[in-house]
């Protein structure tokens, strides 16, 4: 791995001190990154309590593989820049260089830096940020994958515990020369496959139908044609540069229309953490709207083959400005939960303000729902659970 002028620690230099046993010496950072708990267990239906994210439709939602590839995590000065336009920062003052495959599905290498015993688990002392995701008590997975550690600036500065640094990171095509941190062999063979074909990020896993006592906006509607098992692989040619996060973490005042203070703050008396979080759920949603997103995933069944097999480009077939199943009849809302009333008419999804056409160019729309669904997975990067990033999409997409 690349070194850069900071102090870098790989992963097994990391072995001999624990990101949670950070609390005495100079400042430092160190950086991981986690799919929370949905990335390790999945959504389960029904799910176990009622604050847990679950697929409005009744889905089952299992990962047998996350894979992703990050590069480039950056600190820069002065993170409040532009009030108004968060990708605006100061001059980068500290680069860890990967890059770093990592499988969000599987416990990181943190379970070989302390026992496990001895870490928290994710089901206890747990919270909920806006969307629902669970997180520890600190907003950190003490199963997170160690990725670096900062332990000066470039030049070998000292951190300034006083300041702010804003916080970025890549998620970057697939590379032969990246680190395979936590892959299994089916994961080593399927990251090869991303190389091979320019994928970024990739999803593999299975959803089965479990709901009872659904409603429907269309009582007619037979949905016993969707099979009931998919077997899903998305492939998402989606490169991102997430820049200078929020930091919920933070408990100063943020700037009017963010959640939370910018940029990481480092302890004076030792460590700190900052945590890459994909939230796994946003190629599912219903909406851009953050807050109101929910999760579905009949019509991704609605164009399965007869098989029960999914791809990508099988999302390609579909409006989602007005969904059709695989016949061409409309596809009703559908809802299994009895705190969720159905939504009424044909099955759409809300882009917003995001140009929508179908036959425009990549860059300046939204063509179809598989378009909809990558970008919606491009916004997935946050900092220590729910700090939100500023979005650089490095794929033909609409700004």
């Amino acid at each position: 791995m690349k070194k850069t002028a900071l102090a870098l620690a790989t992963v097994a230099s990391l072995a001999a001190c624990s990101a949670h046993d950070h609390d005495h010496g100079s400042p430092n950072l160190t950086v991981t990154i986690s799919g929370e708990g949905a990335a390790l267990t999945g959504f389960a239906f029904p799910s176990a309590s009622s604050n847990d994210l679950a697929f409005v439709d009744g889905w089952d939602v299992k990962f047998e593989r996350i894979l992703v590839t990050v590069d480039d995590i950056r600190l820069s000065d002065n993170p409040d820049t532009n009030p108004t336009d968060q990708a605006q920062t100061g001059a980068v003052v500290a680069t860890a260089k990967g890059p770093w495959a990592v499988d969000m599905s599987k416990p990181g290498a943190v379970t070989d830096i302390k026992p496990r015993a001895q870490l928290v688990p994710l089901a206890d002392d747990h919270d909920h940020d806006h969307d629902g995701h669970s997180h520890g008590a600190t907003g950190k997975d003490p199963l997170a994958q160690p990725l670096a550690r900062f332990d000066a600036l470039d030049g070998n500065k000292s951190f300034d515990p006083a300041l702010r640094y804003a916080f970025g990171f890549d998620v970057v095509v697939a590379s032969p020369a990246a680190e395979l941190t936590n892959l299994d062999e089916a994961a080593r063979a399927d990251y090869a496959d991303m190389v091979s074909k320019g994928i970024s990020v990739l999803y593999v896993g299975t959803a089965t139908f479990k709901g009872v006592d659904c409603a429907s906006s269309d009582p007619s509607y037979d949905f016993s044609k969707l099979p009931t098992t998919v077997k899903f692989r998305f492939g998402f040619k989606s490169p991102t540069t997430y820049k200078n996060c929020q930091n919920s973490d933070l408990r100063g005042k943020a700037f009017d229309g963010e959640e939370a203070q910018r940029g990481v703050q480092v302890s004076e008396q030792g460590g700190t953490v900052a945590q890459i979080t994909l939230h796994v759920d946003h190629p599912f949603w219903s909406t851009v709207d953050h807050d109101a997103a929910e999760l579905f995933f009949d019509q991704m069944a609605a164009v399965a083959s007869p098989d029960g097999t999914l791809v990508t480009e099988d999302l390609e077939k579909l409006d989602f400005t007005s969904f059709k199943d695989a016949e061409g009849a409309p596809l009703p809302w559908r809802s299994c939960i009895a705190a969720k009333p159905v939504k009424t008419g044909v099955r759409r999804f809300d882009a917003g303000s995001v140009a929508v056409h179908p036959s425009a160019s990549p860059e300046s729309a939204l063509r179809h729902y598989a378009d909809y669904v990558t970008y919606q997975q491009s916004t997935q990067g946050h900092l220590n659970a729910a700090g939100l990033c500023a979005v650089e999409r490095n794929f033909a997409a609409p700004r």
